[in-house]
């Protein structure tokens, strides 16, 4: 476990200035916090952390055995937070203001540890971009399998004993773990490993007993400041399989569907399918001609639904204030993809090219004011509670509290907008189907046996 720490030149322990601490993405299986400098948010005046944590089977295999009980990269990140509050007033950071924030994976992650007692105490703010402790790939509903599958590519012989699948992976090469843990590209919108929902085994700190919607729910959980939102058009990002996946999709999409719903058989599986061909492709089949409906589809499915439902449950639950965006700027450092010519949107990933120093250099005057205006929102929030704390030429606007009454949001865009109702149809269509038969997963306990399926 390593940090990185990126200190402004006012913070000494004299001054203590607010700490943004950032958890990186990639799916589960990649990345590193060393992905992308924060330069620029940190010559706001603010301290910040970017952190390794353990990738792919090691950091994310769940058998809930006393070796392998599950979530060892939220125990990492865990650790990182708790360091945080201890230690890092001796480099000028403010213990006191910590904010949480991560993208995709890695805020689906931030929203998890947010939700746990665990972490009562030592974060006090939470920005997530475009993931939710809500969306499909946020928490594994069956990692035993999971894991057994894994073992399986690396040669395990299949027995049931879960005894002897503990032990083969604890002693499998840590190389091949790593090749063999990474899905990028899944159908049902998970990465294969993820977060699991813990059993209570002997002295280890559990970091997630329950569903994430269940904890919303119960409202039992800090109530803190959030900054949410995604981009226009997330699903850009899965066109990369769009020649292999529109096949597919036309002739199997119950495999498309996410993986946290379960229907109760193959009818109401059926009607919600031709809900979803008849909103997104107008009862066509995928193809070229209807690759926007392919991009909703994920952009919808995968990401926006469930940052919605977040949304609202902390709006909900919570007297502190939410903060909505949508990101639609389309610039030189936006994700390159081959329907440019006719499609223009912001795919997943294009908003942090913006807030952060991925090693991209661009002199376009709109992307510099894009990233002066999001760094300085992205700061303002962080040292006061309001992402448009203070006016400027580039920000000349409040950007509006985010209610269940109000439903305001900021668009980012080449300026800023203010807006309401952002995603309404979509998520009529969504919460739905959410409502009657979502998933919620259930606290890993070893058996004696593998299950077989």
């Amino acid at each position: 476990l390593t940090m990185n720490l990126f200190v402004p030149k006012v913070a000494n322990e004299d001054n203590l200035v607010p700490v943004l601490v950032y958890i990186h993405s990639g799916a589960y299986s990649g990345g590193s916090g060393n992905m992308a400098k924060f330069n620029y948010l940190a010559r706001h005046d603010i301290l910040v952390v970017s952190l390794n944590y353990r990738l792919g089977f090691k950091g994310f295999a769940c058998l809930g055995t006393e070796e392998i009980p599950g979530n060892a990269a939220l125990k990492d990140q865990l650790a990182a937070l708790k360091f945080i509050n201890k230690y890092i007033s001796k480099f000028g950071g403010d213990p006191k203001k910590v904010t949480l924030a991560g993208f995709s994976v890695g805020a689906s992650m931030a929203e998890i540890l947010a939700l746990s007692k665990a972490t009562n105490g030592l974060i006090d703010k939470l920005i997530l971009e475009s993931g939710s402790a809500l969306s499909p790939f946020a928490v594994n509903r069956d990692p035993i399998n999971t894991a057994k599958n894994l073992a399986i590519s690396m040669g395990y012989n299949n027995t049931e004993k879960i005894e002897d699948l503990n032990e083969f992976l604890l002693n499998a090469p840590i190389k091949d773990l790593a090749v063999k843990s990474k899905n990028f590209y899944l159908t049902n919108s998970t990465f294969g490993l993820a977060p699991c929902i813990e059993n209570v085994i002997g002295t280890a700190e559990p970091i997630l007993t329950e569903s994430p919607l269940i904890i919303f729910h119960k409202g039992d959980y800090e109530k803190i400041p959030v900054l949410t939102g995604f981009s226009n058009m997330e699903g850009i990002s899965r066109t990369i399989k769009f020649d292999e996946w529109s096949d597919l999709m036309n002739e199997k999409f119950a495999d498309f569907l996410p993986a946290d719903l379960a229907f109760d058989n193959d009818k109401s599986r059926g009607d919600f399918i031709n809900k979803v061909k008849k909103y997104y492709f107008k009862d066509e089949e995928v193809t070229h001609d209807t690759v926007q409906g392919y991009i909703d589809y994920f952009s919808d499915s995968m990401f926006k639904y469930g940052i919605m439902k977040s949304a609202k449950l902390h709006a909900m639950k919570s007297k502190k204030p939410v903060f909505l965006y949508e990101f639609s700027y389309v610039g030189r450092l936006s994700f390159k993809h081959y329907f440019m010519d006719r499609i223009k949107g912001a795919s997943h990933r294009d908003q942090t090219s913006y807030l952060l120093d991925f090693f991209e250099f661009t002199n376009e005057a709109d992307d510099m004011n894009t990233r002066d205006r999001m760094t300085a929102m992205w700061s303002d929030f962080v040292q006061y509670e309001d992402p448009t704390a203070y006016e400027s030429l580039l920000i000349d606007l409040k950007w509006p509290k985010y209610t269940n009454d109000k439903q305001d949001f900021l668009e980012i865009g080449n300026t800023l907008k203010k807006k309401k109702d952002l995603f309404q149809n979509e998520f009529r269509l969504w919460d739905e189907v959410y409502e009657k038969y979502y998933w919620h997963p259930m606290p890993v306990v070893a058996k004696k046996t593998v299950n077989k399926k």
